[in-house]
């Protein structure tokens, strides 16, 4: 059930519990050894993707980010947050002022 509630899984695709019994009978027959083992089939955790940006820093390395705004260049809000992040997850420096677009000039 874990696996199924496991939202990193398919949900959709099936699962697979099988029980083997193995008896082994003694010489008289009037006893026997039972062996039990489950054997599961599950969901294996789903590929997760990323995009990075690759660039070249000011010493000349090359370095990499995580893509998270969507877009080179754009910034977005962080939902947990409410910051306004860059394209990289850098908090962008504001002034405090709130810009009420609904206001025409």
């Amino acid at each position: 059930m874990e696996n199924i509630y496991n939202p990193n899984t398919d949900a959709t695709k099936k699962r697979k519990v099988t029980l083997e019994f193995v008896f082994t009978p003694g010489k008289k027959r009037d006893q026997s050894t039972v062996s039990v083992q489950a054997k599961t089939t599950l969901q294996p955790i789903v590929p997760v993707e990323t995009t990075v940006i690759i660039g070249v820093a000011n010493d000349g390395k090359v370095v990499s980010n995580e893509l998270k705004s969507g877009a080179i260049g754009q910034s977005y809000m962080d939902v947990d947050t409410g910051e306004v992040k860059d394209d990289i997850g850098k908090p962008v420096a504001s002034d405090g002022k709130v810009l009420d677009l609904r206001q025409t000039k």
